[in-house]
């Protein structure tokens, strides 16, 4: 990972600390709207879908998350 994560970063997919920081912030201050109900991404706002509100799928989520941290 030492070697593919670099090389990873110089792709268009990846987004620097910088850019990153400037995005957040303006979301954060409005500067991109990004209404209740909507995902933000870089510059892109969306609306989120059907499926990442189901609550059902949040149950099976949080169930996997505590059978894969229990001690």
């Amino acid at each position: 990972m030492r070697r593919i994560l670099p090389l990873m970063a110089l792709t268009p997919f990846a987004t620097g600390r910088n850019a990153a920081g400037r995005c957040l912030a303006d979301v954060v201050l409005g500067t991109t709207g990004a209404p209740a109900g909507s995902c933000a991404d870089r510059n892109r706002v969306d609306p989120w879908s059907e499926e990442s509100c189901d609550p059902r799928r949040d149950g099976e989520l949080w169930d996997a998350v505590e059978q894969l941290t229990a001690a």
